[in-house]
């Protein structure tokens, strides 16, 4: 059997008696603590990775973490700091430049080449019946009705707008609950709130809950990413109410709200490409930033950052990749045939990694698993790679409306 070299804890983890991440270059308590990072030689073990160093792994092997191989796809590449402070966006007043270096040299997930948007051949795009549509948008509706019950779904992260609630999403919220809860004799209303709310949000843009009213700006060069993917998600719940309602007035304004949505989807992508450090936006606003600081007494928020950075990142990808399906399937059952498809973008496939509760558990999990960021055009390889019971519900389901329920019942599921 082959043979690799075995990781040990660094040298200073060791001395301290502490668990080591084992992270290349320099471990993520060492960088932390902002001393000098050594491993000891190593010697063999009998481990291998099957499928080359950049697959996921169907086994559970302990590996240790690299952040260019965190991704599926191969190629994608890290950032230095200094590159990724330049490229991502704001500085935070009173954070030690120390603290931002170490988190965004971590920043595997914000490269520009996990934020690129690949368009599908026209001849690979998954010519699915009608019934297999449906069953998506189903589950889509079912993830709202999570997102209302729970507060969270397999898109709309538990943590997302825990410190921050844009009023747009607030309003949004609100009539999904009523609509939810709708009964004959008060449906019409319903359906009222949510038409008045949509075009509200269309024609005002994004006032937030945070904003002072002298601040508030209906241009998308003011809103921070948090407040982007706000009001993409809250036109996307308006949009999936009114295109696959069946009331005729929420479903023309809906349709007339298409070209809308997916410039604001373009806009949100474009923003956070661009963006620095995207954590800093769910803890506070640029406004808030600006006049008082960063909130530096909160050390658990500052500690919190590269999980929160992650979770935006994510929810951008997720959110994206919902609203340009549920228009493209409207279309699609509407002209009777294929539409152009808007492409694919990356998300995280791994089991666990987007439950994680707290950011040592995300960090821990990130360390010792290829949490598989994989790009949508490249997802067949979860297929002949992966198990199913490693990839997690959001995958799945992206993969069902993609290659159809016969292939994943082939595959196990």
């Amino acid at each position: 059997m082959a043979r690799v070299l075995e990781t040990k804890a660094c040298n200073a983890c060791a001395m301290a008696k502490r668990r080591c991440g084992k992270q290349t270059p320099d471990c993520l308590r060492c960088r932390r603590r902002g001393i000098e990072c050594t491993y000891p030689p190593t010697k063999p073990t009998c481990f291998v990775l099957c499928g080359g160093d950049d697959t996921f792994p169907v086994e559970h092997d302990i590996l240790p973490y690299n952040p260019q191989l965190s991704a599926y796809s191969p190629g994608i590449q890290t950032r230095g700091a200094d590159d990724a402070r330049l490229s991502l966006g704001l500085d935070f007043p009173g954070l030690s430049s120390g603290l931002v270096d170490n988190q965004l040299t971590s920043c595997w997930f914000t490269s520009l080449e996990t934020w690129k948007i690949n368009r599908f051949p026209q001849a690979e795009q998954n010519l699915s019946g009608i019934i297999d549509l449906k069953r998506h948008i189903i589950t889509i509706h079912r993830w709202l009705t999570q997102w209302v019950e729970k507060g969270s779904n397999p898109f709309i992260h538990s943590r997302l707008y825990r410190n921050r609630f844009p009023r747009c999403v607030q309003d949004a919220y609100t009539a999904l609950s009523c609509y939810l809860h709708k009964t004959a004799s008060n449906e019409q209303t319903i359906f009222q709130i949510i038409a008045d709310r949509a075009q509200q949000l269309v024609e005002n843009g994004i006032p937030s809950a945070d904003s002072s009213l002298e601040n508030i700006s209906t241009s998308s060069l003011t809103l921070d990413s948090l407040e982007h993917i706000a009001r993409v998600q809250a036109l996307l719940v308006y949009q999936v109410l009114g295109l696959y309602d069946g009331d005729i007035r929420l479903r023309h304004l809906a349709e007339t709200h298409i070209p809308v949505l997916n410039s604001w989807m373009q806009q949100m992508v474009e923003h956070a490409s661009q963006a620095v450090c995207l954590g800093g936006s769910i803890i506070s606003s640029a406004h808030e930033q600006t006049a008082v600081g960063f909130g530096l007494s909160d050390i658990a928020h500052c500690e919190n950052l590269l999980w929160y950075s992650w979770i935006l990142a994510e929810s951008i990808r997720r959110t994206w990749v919902i609203a340009s399906g549920i228009q493209a399937i409207y279309l699609m059952i509407k002209q009777g045939g294929e539409v152009p498809c808007q492409g694919g973008m990356m998300f995280t496939t791994r089991q666990g990694v987007w439950e994680a509760q707290s950011a040592l558990a995300w960090e821990k999990l990130c360390s010792e698993v290829n949490v598989g960021l994989i790009q949508m055009a490249e997802a067949d390889k979860l297929f002949t790679e992966v198990a199913p019971e490693d990839v997690n519900d959001f995958s799945k389901v992206i993969l069902e409306a993609t290659f159809g329920v016969e292939r994943m019942e082939r595959w196990g599921v």
